[in-house]
């Protein structure tokens, strides 16, 4: 559809492309609670390990983990059911932090499961201290951390001047694990910028967690019997 678009027409403004996005947000949406269930919000806890290049890194202390909650999928079902995607095959390849920003840490995943179909993004859900976002144009699989409000800088209109309205998607926050492993640890990766495999944080593991139907404050890993 964007392809498609006369020159000064934009995704986020058009209105034949908002009716296909919107009906792509409904079907994901639909097929999120169908897998994972109606209750939300969804987390995934991604376990890390510390490489000696890490200051950090101790022989009896070098993995750690933290949880991101996922944005609510009546704002970023796209987004969200690409992320749960990613973690739902990522045992298979895995991946890592790779790059060290200023106002980032950026991981790559080695996976099959496509980019974006679009820039989804919510202005009720901006790239504030400790949200995660999807890098790159298409936007996603890879995501980043970020380490400052990044509300401006990744925001509409931040990332090119031809389209005032573009962002990258902002779909989760980190609730559990921010200072002590994401700020404490991972970001001590030594260097700046793309780093060099024995620099890098591998990311281990990645476990989906769903609210447990039987008390939501507490989550279960999913699948939960007669799930998925």
């Amino acid at each position: 559809i964007k392809k498609q678009l006369p020159q000064g027409k934009f995704m986020e403004t058009d209105e034949t492309a908002l009716k296909a996005t919107k009906a792509l947000q409904d079907a994901t949406r639909d097929l999120l609670h169908y897998r994972y269930g109606k209750l939300e919000p969804y987390r995934v806890q991604v376990d890390v390990i510390f490489k000696e290049s890490n200051p950090t890194y101790r022989p009896d202390d070098h993995k750690g983990s933290f949880t991101i909650e996922l944005a609510p999928s009546s704002l970023q079902p796209h987004s969200i059911y690409t992320f749960l995607e990613v973690a739902r095959h990522f045992n298979d390849k895995k991946g890592a932090f790779h790059r060290r920003a200023g106002h980032v840490l950026q991981a790559k995943v080695h996976t099959n499961i496509p980019h974006l179909a679009f820039q989804e993004y919510s202005p009720q859900y901006p790239h504030k201290k400790g949200t995660v976002g999807y890098a790159g144009r298409p936007s996603g699989p890879a995501f980043y951390v970020s380490i400052q409000d990044n509300s401006r800088n990744h925001g509409p209109g931040s990332q090119q001047a031809a389209n005032p309205h573009e962002a990258d998607s902002c779909f989760g926050k980190v609730v559990k694990g921010f200072d002590d492993v994401v700020i404490q640890r991972v970001r001590e990766m030594p260097g700046q910028g793309f780093l060099k495999p024995d620099l890098q944080v591998p990311m281990d593991r990645m476990t989906i967690l769903v609210p447990n139907p039987e008390d939501p404050k507490q989550y279960v890993p999913w699948p939960i019997s007669g799930s998925g």
